[in-house]
C-alpha cells in the first residue's frame, strides 16, 4: 500500500473509535488562520493511514475554508492490527 493512502474509517475503526474520532476531529483540530481550535468543526475532509497505521486527517475549517490537519493516534484493539493488515494487504 503506498504511503498515507486514502482508507474509509468503517472497515478499520470499531464504533467506540469512530465517535473518538468525531470528537476529536470536531474538538481539538486547530485553524492557523482562526488561531483557536476550529469553532464549527471540520468539513471536506479525507482520512489517510499512515505508515506508522495513525490516521492523518486533512479537510478544512468549517468557519473560514483554511485547511487543517490532525494526526490521531488510536490506541489498538483486539482486532485493530487485524483490520489494518488487512487493509495494507488488499
Amino acid at each position: 500500500m503506498p504511503q498515507d493512502e486514502e482508507i474509509e474509517l468503517e472497515s478499520l475503526l470499531n464504533n467506540g473509535q469512530k465517535e473518538a474520532f468525531n470528537y476529536l476531529l470536531n474538538n481539538t483540530v486547530f485553524c492557523s488562520n482562526c488561531s483557536k481550535i476550529c469553532p464549527e468543526g471540520v468539513v471536506d475532509y479525507i482520512t489517510y493511514l499512515t505508515d506508522a497505521d495513525e490516521l492523518l486527517m486533512k479537510g478544512k475549517c468549517a468557519k473560514c475554508g483554511s485547511g487543517v490537519t490532525r494526526l490521531m493516534l488510536i490506541e489498538e484493539d483486539a482486532g485493530f492490527a487485524d483490520r489494518v493488515k488487512a487493509i495494507r494487504n488488499n
